[in-house]
């Protein structure tokens, strides 16, 4: 299959989806984007407020993801 398992309970990443980018599962909304929103400053509500069908535990998971591959998203806001 080419679909990888995570330790990100929200977070999926898939060959044929999404350019395999990280996503948040169930949604189209990349990790990257949430990243770009809490770098730039905004908070956690803020972030939220802008995409209402998330759960605050989807964003958590997000910010955890990218702080356990780092390098992976950075290359991706380059």
């Amino acid at each position: 299959m080419s679909q990888i398992k995570t330790e990100h309970l929200y977070i999926e990443k898939d060959s044929e989806k999404y350019e395999g980018k990280a996503v948040i599962r169930n949604t189209r909304i990349p990790v990257a984007s949430i990243v770009n929103h809490y770098r730039s400053g905004m908070s956690i509500e803020e972030i939220l407020e802008g995409y209402p069908s998330l759960t605050p535990a989807q964003l958590f998971d997000s910010l955890s993801y990218y702080f356990d591959h780092k390098e992976e998203i950075d290359l991706q806001l380059a």
